[in-house]
Order: C-alpha cells, then structure tokens, then sequence
C-alpha cells in the first residue's frame, strides 16, 4: 500500500512538473506585441511626404480601432512575455504616442486645422487634456512623451520619431518602429531630420545656424547626451553635427536661432 501511494504521489508530482514545464515553456514562447494593424494604417494613409490621409482614415478606422485598442490593454506592465527586451517596449511606446495622436485627431474631426488651437495655452486640451489609456493605464500625451519615453530611455533620437500631427514634426514614416530594426530606424529618422533645410537651415552669409523649434523645446535632452560622451561644453549643434554629412557640418562658431514651429495639421495635400 505505502509503495503503491509513493508510486501515485511520484506520478502526480511528474505531471505537475510537466504542466509547470510546458506553461513556463508557452510563457517563454510568447508572442511579441504586433504593430502590422499600425502597418496597415501607416501604408494606406501616409503618403511619401509622411503627410496624412485623415479624412480617408475616418471612414476605414477599423484597423486602428483594432490597433489602439491593444494599445489600452496591452503593453510592457501588464502582458511582459511580449516585450522581451528594451527596443520591443521603445518601439511600442513610440508607436502608441503616433497612433493615439491619430485617433485624437479624428475624435476632434478630420477636417481640423491644427491639435494645438482650443484653451489658453496652445496645445493643452489636445495634450493634457485629452486623456488616453497606455497598457492599462489612464495618461495623457505629455506624460507619456516625457515620463514614460524621454525619462524611461534616455535616447534623443526619439524626438525625430515621435510625430504631433503638425506640420513642423518630423516626416512620419509609412512603417511602424519594430524592435529588430529601431536603431537603425532611429539613427535614419534623426539623420533625415537633421538634414532636411526645413528644420536646420544654414545661413553662411550670416554665420547662423536655424533650427527647428523642437531642438529648444528639448535642448537639455541633446546637451545632456553630449555631456554623457565626453563633451564638457556641449551645444546644439554638436548634437546635430553627429549625424549630418561630413561635408554639411555647421561651423562651431555659427550662431544659433530658432525657427517658428508649423503647427498646421500634417494633411496630405498642405503644402510643405
């Protein structure tokens, strides 16, 4: 009789082992978050310029629908097996800030002039105001662009990727961020970002440099990643001569302004 129980407790043991095993296993094994939905959008209704169809959007919103709807519920906190490394969660977080700017868009109305009219300080209602859920949690824009993604992982390269719906942003890309190859669209978002004369501008005549309003709005997060690489005495254009043409660089001793800042609605057919 003893031998008999061991024998069934040894057997009970090793089935409970194997069914540990194999939900360790499917944990393992999960799945990472999939962006093809935000795929779909970006394909259909951005255009080359990164300007955006709207109007087309909001009557074909399934796609996105689907798409934000993982993003309320799903992210790095709450389903973890899915975001297995550092460039899976940046990459989610960066296409969340795009795609929920979407669809604060098209809740205010395709046929909107710019996110930023609306309240005494420009840009607030659209924001702060608007409150938004990421992976379970109820935020806003600004906390998630500056808690959760400049705070989080410290890469300035991120505010050539982020993208505000205005025309001064950066061009929005027809693909999503993806972790296997975000480095290397990161280092191609802030390369074209840098190069292009909508944003830096240089004025040789003058001895100056003008550049985009959102180099001023972020100085710190750019001086803060020189001085983390040996540079006591870093400016701005340091930062942005790291990823020009060697043969484009801004001579140090050019002045620095700022230009104004499009706020216009990315939509396709405005004129850049």
């Amino acid at each position: 009789m003893t031998r008999l129980m061991n024998r069934t407790h040894r057997t009970r043991s090793g089935v409970l082992l194997l069914l540990a095993l194999g939900f360790w296993a499917t944990a393992s094994a999960a799945e990472p978050f999939s962006h093809e939905d935000w795929a779909r959008v970006l394909e259909a209704r951005v255009d080359a310029q990164g300007l955006v169809d709207y109007e087309g959007l909001s009557s074909d919103r399934e796609a996105l629908d689907r798409y934000v709807q993982r993003i309320r519920s799903e992210g790095p906190q709450s389903t973890p097996a899915a975001f297995p490394g550092r460039d899976h969660e940046l990459a989610y977080y960066i296409n969340a800030y795009n795609a929920l700017v979407f669809d604060g868009v098209l809740d205010r109305g395709a046929d909107t002039e710019s996110v930023w009219s609306g309240g005494l300080i420009s840009g607030y209602r659209f924001f702060v105001g608007m409150k938004v859920r990421v992976d379970g949690n109820k935020t806003n824009l600004r906390k998630l662009e500056n808690e959760i993604i400049r705070e989080g992982y410290r890469d300035p390269r991120i505010h050539a990727a982020l993208n505000c719906a205005s025309i001064g942003c950066p061009r929005l890309p027809r693909e999503p961020f993806l972790a296997d190859t975000l480095d290397a669209q990161l280092d191609s978002a802030i390369r074209e970002f840098v190069a292009d004369p909508r944003h830096v501008r240089i004025d040789r005549a003058r001895q100056t440099v003008r550049i985009s309003k959102i180099f001023d709005w972020f100085e710190e997060d750019f001086t803060t990643f020189e001085r983390e690489r040996g540079n006591t005495d870093p400016r701005l254009i340091d930062y942005i001569n790291r990823y020009r043409e060697s043969a484009a660089q801004i001579p140090a001793g050019y002045s620095v302004e700022i230009l104004e800042y499009d706020k216009g609605l990315n939509r396709q057919g405005v004129e850049l």
